[in-house]
């Protein structure tokens, strides 16, 4: 199935509460049905006599639905005589959130705001979609605004040039983004005739000799009932939806018939490479091999044999060539087969200049292999498993419910495909598998694509219920570990979190990196089982685990199906508590690590992070770079991660949480028998959080980097998470000026609206000690003077109380809102209870948000501006210094 399709999305994210809005069609009768049908897992199919396709599944777990638009016959393979222009993505751009013949763009921004929904729409090879997330008791508004945007756009001209000058931008910052170059480039050489050669986004100097008008008519042909699937998923009523749905289509008619023709992809007769050379310092390769479309049975074995590559730690590729030669920093597998035409099996490895030729003749190793060696019984049962596990964790939101859905109904015209996917794949065997690969991965229908750094190209080769769900519960151990319990049975799933305190928190400049390296060392050999033998257990499960270690923790995370927790307990609080450090595989994390730091060089990003964060005071956690730098890589031994094991891994400093389908009292005991053995420490002292973070003078820098961009990055000292006034004005603040984990406010307003910039956010770098917010931006480097200049005015401009009444109340509700709907999973809601008892806040603090927001005044909010957005960290980066 697709794992390796390239999007061009535009994220337009706002949040609000409950508003009245008339529907578009009030007083017409609904369109009469045509099909209902009634399936499985409380989903409906319905059809209109339009053409609209109509699918809802109701889900009663949470008080949350999203309301999906897919388009079909769009998206860049669809575009028939606009091939190349990007016009599906464009449309994308001016249609979400865009000035519809009944409400002009700030009015829909208003009602989305008020009640507390998130929009946005992405476009790919062959669908464009639109959708609002909203609380449960606003579908009928977001059915409303969604079916609106589908029929009715206005198309203002402001509007259309404005979003054109991002989408040009956009296509001039993918120039230097190494990942969709690289996919960009895959599907360049792999289609030589067929429209899915043409990216997402287009090309330039097409969408230039495109008129408006031939975009608004593309529009009027394709957005019409019979291309569209409307779906909406979460707590609702299905028949009421279905009303609603054909209430607000009832004046628009069926459209004429699309037909997109498509030439014919000639047999591959001879192998391809392909080469670009990029800022950077790394390899990214592709080695892909032409195979079938989605309606092929041949997909089964296809993807099996993809799992068995590069799925999991203990898959082929991994630990051959990433843990045992040491030859990538990162390498994977993939089958890509789309509905609309044969699709790709590929492996993508990420490698250092010095192995990357080594890595690419020992990746076809393996993928030959297949052709000559049957898979084991162990290793095919263990794909199968994952596969099963993988339809399970892939439907646990209604975002996730509903995206299966459209795509399915797309692909196969069936919008449960999942399950007859994974029972197809239950059917594979190891013949199936050999088979496969004889017929498709064979020398002269290779082809190879390359990212290279400059100067470094190659020369010629040779050759998803019912909810039962608990409150938490609290437990403290005879030895001091907090024990936090919940169950929540709406999947047969449970997720294991444990954390303790440190992180980057407990690092310096000299030990920095120190926190990453115990994180990524937890899994790689426990006291009685080998690096080998836990990746292997969790792949042959298909369970999620993973370690990791943050600015204030380090902390790891496992969730798996419910009859094999109990076992996989186990061996995570082995690895988790007695880890073993080997040195060889030390050796190997090391050396991952300092490839990563390497790698940032990529990035120009994160080239300007580590600059902003050495900018930094040098007593500040945030001056301590996550992941470390090569000299404190270099000087940290497997012991120095033992005794940071020894000191901080103690159960005083830890807490365990366990949510999910789980019998709390087993789950209790099962806690009590794998942690409570750990002795604690009674003299042990926990990092201390009162640390200054003051600028007593303003510091501004530049960065010379090698991409052609300009990256922007202030810092303002801000308060703690344990200030909880001033922490909850600054958050509203930070809404006002940028929006709240989405894109809007004045900034986006502002610079966005006079293209200026492809990105600018604000947010609030903080913890438990006392950080900074922090306001980003990406633009051109001739306009990096200008941005900034613009951001300071928005910056005075708080401090001087410039904010209104209404904007204080909008970024109110919608931080409320939006926060509403964050945390859904089982395994969010672990993590974040985690945390906050960590922290002494409490496992129930996050109830507390929406008083605390609520008690800020717009006095409040301006006294917080005065108080912390003054001397300030400014770093910029770009080609030359401006």
């Amino acid at each position: 199935m697709n794992r390796f399709a390239y999007r061009a999305s535009l994220l337009i994210t706002v949040i609000g509460l409950l508003v009245a809005v008339q529907p578009a069609h009030a007083g017409q009768k609904p369109l009469p049905y045509t099909n209902v049908r009634r399936l499985a897992d409380q989903v409906t199919v319905a059809k209109l006599s339009n053409g609209l396709t109509i699918i809802v599944q109701e889900n009663h777990a949470a008080p949350v639905a999203t309301v999906r638009c897919f388009v079909k016959n769009t998206g860049s393979a669809f575009e028939g005589k606009n091939l190349g222009a990007g016009v599906s993505h464009v449309l994308e751009h001016v249609v979400s959130g865009g000035t519809t013949t009944h409400r002009d763009e700030k009015e829909i921004q208003r009602i989305i705001n008020q009640f507390g929904g998130a929009t946005n729409a992405f476009t790919s090879t062959d669908m464009t979609v639109f959708y609002i997330d909203c609380p449960a008791k606003n579908a009928t508004t977001a059915i409303e605004l969604v079916a609106d945007a589908m029929q009715h756009v206005a198309f203002k001209p402001a509007e259309f040039e404005r979003e054109l000058k991002v989408v040009r931008r956009e296509l001039a910052d993918n120039e230097v983004n190494r990942g969709r170059a690289l996919a960009k480039l895959v599907q360049d050489t792999v289609y030589t005739t067929h429209p899915a050669r043409y990216p997402v986004i287009g090309y330039l100097d097409i969408l230039n000799r495109t008129t408006n008008q031939t975009i608004i008519d593309f529009y009027h042909s394709r957005y019409v009932p019979e291309n569209q699937v409307f779906v909406v998923v979460g707590d609702v009523d299905a028949k009421q939806v279905l009303d609603q749905v054909a209430k607000q289509f009832a004046g628009t008619p069926r459209g004429q018939e699309t037909y997109v023709p498509f030439e014919k992809e000639p047999e591959q007769l001879s192998p391809r490479e392909s080469v670009r050379e990029m800022d950077g310092a790394t390899y990214d390769l592709a080695l892909v091999w032409p195979t079938v479309k989605l309606s092929n049975p041949d997909l089964y074995a296809l993807d099996v044999a993809a799992y068995i590559l590069g799925e999991g730690e203990s898959s082929r590729l991994v630990e051959r060539l990433r843990n045992q030669q040491r030859l990538v920093m990162y390498v994977g597998a993939m089958s890509d087969t789309p509905h609309y035409v044969n699709g790709m099996f590929g492996v993508m490895a990420v490698c250092p200049p010095e192995t990357w030729q080594k890595a690419s003749d020992a990746a076809l190793t393996e993928v030959y292999r297949l052709r000559d060696e049957l898979v084991g019984p162990a290793e095919l049962a263990k794909a199968k498993k994952q596969k099963a596990a993988e339809l399970v964790l892939g439907r646990q939101t209604v975002q996730q419910a509903a995206d299966g859905l459209g795509r399915n109904y797309i692909g196969t015209a069936d919008p449960l495909f999942d399950k007859t996917y994974v029972e197809g794949i239950q059917k594979v065997t190891a013949e199936q598998v050999r088979d496969v690969a004889r017929r498709y991965f064979v020398p002269e229908r290779l082809n190879r694509i390359i990212i290279t750094p400059p100067g470094g190209t190659p020369k010629p080769a040779a050759t998803a219920q019912n909810e039962s769900e608990g409150k938490i519960r609290l437990v403290r151990l005879p030895n001091g570990l907090r024990v936090l319990l919940k169950r929540d049975s709406r999947l047969p799933l449970v997720n294991m979190q444990a954390f303790v305190l440190g992180g980057s928190l407990a690092d310096d400049e000299k030990t920095a990196g120190r926190a990453s390296l115990v994180a990524a060392m937890l899994d790689r050999g426990a006291k009685n089982h080998s690096a080998e033998q836990i990746a292997d257990y969790f792949d042959s499960i298909g369970a999620q685990m993973s370690m990791g270690a943050g600015r204030f923790t380090v902390f790891g995370s496992l969730t798996t199906l419910r009859s094999d927790f109990p076992a996989a307990a186990a061996l995570f609080a082995e690895c988790f508590t007695r880890p073993a450090f080997p040195e060889s595989e030390f050796a190997k994390i090391q050396q991952l690590g300092l490839r990563a730091v390497a790698a940032r060089a990529n990035s120009p990003q994160e080239v300007v992070n580590e600059f902003f964060c050495d900018s930094l005071p040098a007593d500040s956690p945030y001056h301590v770079i996550q992941g470390g730098k090569p000299a404190t890589l270099k000087a940290l031994t497997a012991d120095d991660l033992r005794a940071y094991h020894a000191r901080y891994f103690v159960p005083n400093n830890m807490v365990v949480a366990v949510f999910g389908d789980i019998d709390p009292e087993k789950a209790l005991a099962l806690v009590e028998k794998q942690f409570g053995g750990l002795r604690a420490n009674p003299n042990f002292q926990p990092p201390a959080f009162n640390r200054p973070n003051t600028i007593e003078k303003t510091i501004v820098r530049h960065k010379t980097i090698g991409q052609d961009t300009g990256i922007i990055r202030f810092g303002y000292p801000t308060a703690s998470i344990f200030d909880k006034k001033d922490y909850a004005a600054m958050t509203l603040l930070d809404a006002i000026i940028s929006g709240y984990n989405s894109p809007s406010g004045w900034l986006f307003e502002e610079l966005r609206g006079a293209g200026l910039v492809y990105a600018v956010d604000a947010a609030q770098m903080t913890g438990p000690v006392p950080g900074y917010f922090i306001v980003v931006a990406q633009t051109q480097p001739s306009k990096i003077d200008e941005v900034v200049s613009r951001i300071e005015k928005n910056i005075d401009r708080a401090k001087a109380g410039k904010i209104t009444k209404d904007e204080f109340h909008t970024a109110a509700q919608m931080v409320v809102a939006l926060h509403a709907q964050e945390d859904t999973t089982m395994a969010e809601q672990a993590r974040q209870a985690a945390v906050d008892e960590l922290y002494g806040l409490g496992y129930d603090y996050r109830k507390t948000f929406d008083a605390r927001i609520q008690a800020v005044s717009l006095d409040d909010v301006v006294a917080a501006a005065r108080k912390y957005l003054g001397n300030h960290v400014l770093v910029t980066g770009s080609p030359a210094k401006n």
